[in-house]
């Protein structure tokens, strides 16, 4: 197979002019950084390189676009651990139990908790509109954040968390009950207090419990992007189970730690059929090895499977959106929008390039709801 880089990309993103927006007055957050040593830098990009990557999508791929996700995606589940995962839940069936139901006027709130593996129980808040079902189905799991599932709900500890998710656009259960999706809030594994977790009692793993959550998925043979991925798809395989969920629309949306989630599960779960990572896409390591995510999304070998950009592609043909923040100092523009090409050329194989887009927020690390909906609401009117 000829491994270089499809050189048509560069076409392909000037043609359609609506990947790589116009940022040169914005300098890329790597480029304000300090640097490796040059020998560090040739030893990371001969690592890296694409020539490593099996299954990073290229035009000549034998067989082409679908004989390509036929065989990347199973190979990306095993690598996220899911096989593993599934062998040893083989024979347990989930459980979820409903708490009381709160009237908020326009919909109602209810917690609730699904047991996704023995000994692992997941809160969740579920927010439902009054009108009549079957809804839309909205999963909004979280990033990095102490309060969780509650910011999503708009369920508030103090005025300050208040105005803070409010500032950030961070109540987006509120905003998806409110644009008709039955909406479900989930804790995610290790990213928040209230979340199932192996915190660092010890202080071995910088005093982070998302590392630590890692390190005990590493020595069973998952990774802890893949505990969350599961986690997400035993939610989905519950809520298509109830009478006032349509199924055939299910959004994913997530900032953060939440978007990464987002990318992961609906690369591996079909049934997801719009996803919305803010603040989280761009290339997994720079050429200049650069590493933009936590510690916590690391996957063994990934970048001998391929980049970002190739997860992100899995989700094609079905509708994907991809925001970032333009002073978002945790993600380079330019790295940015080398991803975001590639994933437009994939969406262009697939003979539908209008379902992807890529937009840029003026501020940082937050979601941007006005880029968001639009686009949710214009992919609903086409289905």
């Amino acid at each position: 197979m000829n491994s270089q880089p499809f050189n048509y990309l560069i076409l392909v993103a000037i043609a359609l002019n609506a990947i790589s927006i116009s940022v040169s007055a914005q300098s890329s957050a790597s480029q304000q950084d300090p640097e490796y040593p040059e020998t560090v830098k040739q030893y990371l990009r001969a690592l890296y390189s694409e020539q490593q990557q099996k299954y990073t999508y290229r035009s000549d791929y034998p067989g082409g676009l679908r004989m390509w996700q036929a065989e990347a995606r199973p190979e990306l589940r095993r690598l996220i651990g899911l096989d593993n995962i599934a062998a040893y839940v083989s024979t347990f069936k989930p459980k979820v139990r409903l708490l009381e139901e709160k009237d908020r006027g326009s919909h109602t709130l209810q917690r609730g908790i699904i047991e996704t593996e023995p000994h692992v129980e997941i809160p969740f808040w579920l927010l439902r509109p009054k009108s009549r079902g079957p809804f839309p189905l909205a999963i909004l799991p979280h990033g990095h954040d102490r309060t969780g599932h509650d910011t999503h709900a708009a369920v508030f500890h103090s005025e300050e968390h208040q105005q803070r998710t409010i500032a950030g656009d961070r109540d987006v259960a509120v905003q998806a009950v409110e644009n008709g999706f039955l909406a479900i809030a989930p804790a995610v594994r290790g990213l928040s207090g209230e979340a199932p977790g192996v915190p660092d009692i010890l202080k071995r793993h910088g005093k982070s419990d998302c590392r630590s959550q890692l390190m005990h998925c590493l020595l069973a043979g998952r990774t802890a992007i893949g505990e969350r991925v599961w986690d997400m798809s035993r939610i989905i395989d519950w809520a298509i189970t109830r009478s006032d969920v349509d199924a055939c629309t299910i959004l994913m949306m997530g900032n953060s730690g939440g978007g990464m989630v987002t990318l992961y599960a609906a690369a591996c779960d079909e049934r997801i059929t719009l996803a919305v990572p803010s603040c989280s896409f761009s290339v997994i390591a720079s050429p200049e090895g650069r590493i933009y995510h936590c510690d916590c999304n690391a996957i063994p070998g990934i970048l001998q499977w391929g980049n970002l950009y190739d997860v992100a592609g899995l989700i094609a043909p079905r509708y994907l959106l991809t925001v970032n923040g333009l002073k978002d100092r945790l993600h380079s523009v330019d790295d940015i929008n080398r991803a975001a090409n590639r994933v437009q050329a994939i969406y262009h194989a697939a003979g539908v390039p209008e379902h992807y887009d890529q937009r840029w927020g003026p501020e940082g690390h937050r979601f941007y709801k006005n880029l968001m909906w639009p686009f949710i609401k214009e992919a609903l009117e086409k289905k």
